[in-house]
């Protein structure tokens, strides 16, 4: 009898658990659904509907005005060269300087990883002036590397904790082997390590790469050319004067500057878990 009421209470604590499941699932799913479904609703609809409703047909207008006729096609080339100049260097980079700093052995080595790590407490709201008065005597402004070099910096610190922290755990006999068969360090890094560190990799791109993709602060502040604009800036195309704003368009901008994000966490998040827990739980 005691046991059919656990089993009882059990499938009812199941059923619970289950139910608040799909209302947070329901909940993180909302907006984008909304937003997405926005896209379809003609300007008329924004007016004369309540903002909840759906659209009454599949409106394809804002779309075609978005990828055809506006400057968004430009933005998200802009945004793509900037993500794939921020990533390289990052994971090339940050990933031998931790190799360097758990694996080879030098004077100043504890030093040289808080010093890395100390970039961590620094807002980057803090280095916006210096950086804005330095970048112009450099006239590294309305430039590209404006928007590349501070994302490079700030990006540093975490990429190299992360690494540091799987790279302390990966064990010397491996490498002690890859010396003995005449490895030079930079052919162990690249034959042995990286595939070994695979998962932190996909981790550090899937991470970095959503970070600058979303990126508004350094765009905003750095570039001032229309041709330099990136996604995030492009969404102010759609507010005209005195605050009005083509909703149709601008959600159907936000979905397609969401989509990219979206679908590389979701097919990379197994990796993801699986860098994370490499990288933070062993540490």
């Amino acid at each position: 009898m005691q046991q059919s009421s656990r089993l009882k209470k059990r499938r009812i604590s199941t059923f619970l658990l289950y139910c608040l499941a799909i209302l947070v699932l329901l909940i993180m799913v909302y907006p984008f659904f909304y937003t997405a479904m926005s896209a379809f609703k003609t300007p008329e609809e924004f007016v004369s509907k309540p903002q909840y409703a759906l659209p009454a047909g599949f409106y394809l207008g804002n779309i075609k005005y978005v990828l055809l006729e506006s400057d968004n096609p430009r933005y998200f080339l802009n945004s793509l060269i900037i993500l794939v100049c921020v990533l390289i260097p990052v994971l090339l980079f940050g990933s031998m300087a931790a190799f360097a700093i758990c694996k080879l052995k030098f004077k100043g080595q504890r030093l040289m990883l808080s010093y890395f790590l100390m970039g961590l407490m620094i807002p980057l709201q803090v280095c916006l002036i210096p950086l804005y008065l330095t970048f112009g005597k450099l006239h590294l402004t309305d430039n590209m590397l404006g928007v590349i070099l501070p994302q490079i910096a700030f990006d540093f610190p975490y990429t190299i904790y992360l690494f540091t922290n799987f790279f302390k755990f990966l064990p010397n006999e491996v490498l002690e082997s890859c010396v003995l068969d005449g490895c030079s360090p930079f052919k162990m890094y690249s034959v042995v390590v990286v595939p070994m560190a695979k998962n932190v990799f996909l981790t550090l791109a899937t991470m970095n790469g959503i970070f600058c993709w979303n990126e508004f602060v350094f765009a905003y502040t750095f570039t001032s050319s229309k041709k330099l604009q990136t996604v995030t800036l492009g969404l102010r195309d759609f507010v005209g004067m005195y605050g009005a704003t083509d909703w149709g368009r601008t959600f159907t901008t936000i979905t397609l500057t969401i989509l990219p994000t979206f679908i590389l966490y979701f097919f990379l998040s197994k990796y993801m878990l699986a860098g994370m827990t490499e990288g933070a739980v062993k540490g």
